[in-house]
């Protein structure tokens, strides 16, 4: 008798289980059937860099994104990627780096990749409705289908239950190194020019620039 409550127990919590990555799932969905609907992305976030052996890094910024391009407006550098070349610009220094995309983005969550991140190489489980920053989301963590090659082991999605948006993201990192991206302030459909995307060296004349 104990072996089968035993039994049944175990059944209900895989059924569960299943029941909330499907629950994830439909979500996700969503989430990734409107943000593809839009031909353009604007929205401003904030960051939190949080690790053992280094000092928080919080800082403010804004993206824009278009198809495949996109630009990420920061305080100290500025990022480009046109869809086939990543140029950084760090203003302090005066310098800009270049590489391709297929190079660069294997190690980088890039703004494209965040909006919709769980369409490649992650499992989902949904894990509970609750609120964030006042508005109700929905709580569902990811994982990578493949540990032993991601960056990462978690990462913490809270999803604006009435919009179908990210509102947040934490990527913890297998290093001890954690992410915090908080998203505000989304635009969509706005006319971006395709200028936004590449790095004009003629409007900067002093940067030195490297190819990588």
């Amino acid at each position: 008798m104990k072996k089968g409550i035993l039994l049944l127990a175990s059944a209900l919590v895989v059924g569960l289980g299943f029941a909330q990555d499907q629950k994830a799932k439909a979500i996700l969905d969503k989430v990734s059937e409107k943000t593809k609907g839009y031909k353009t992305i604007s929205v401003e976030f904030n960051m939190t860099i949080t690790g053992a052996d280094m000092p928080t890094v919080n800082e403010s910024g804004k993206a824009f994104l278009k198809g495949d391009k996109y630009k990420v407006e920061l305080v100290d550098q500025d990022i480009y990627c046109d869809g086939e070349t990543i140029t950084t610009h760090v203003k302090e220094d005066e310098e800009c780096y270049t590489s391709s995309v297929e190079d660069s983005e294997e190690e980088m969550i890039t703004p494209n990749k965040l909006l919709t991140i769980w369409e490649d190489g992650y499992k989902y489980k949904y894990i509970k409705e609750t609120t964030f920053q006042g508005t109700p989301v929905h709580h569902i963590n990811l994982f990578p289908k493949d540990p032993a090659n991601s960056n990462f082991h978690t990462i913490i999605l809270k999803i604006d239950k009435s919009k179908n948006e990210i509102l947040s993201a934490y990527i913890k990192g297998k290093d001890g190194t954690n992410m915090h991206y908080v998203l505000k302030n989304m635009k969509k459909d706005e006319e971006i020019p395709e200028s936004k995307f590449v790095f004009d060296r003629n409007k900067h004349p002093n940067v030195e620039c490297y190819e990588e």
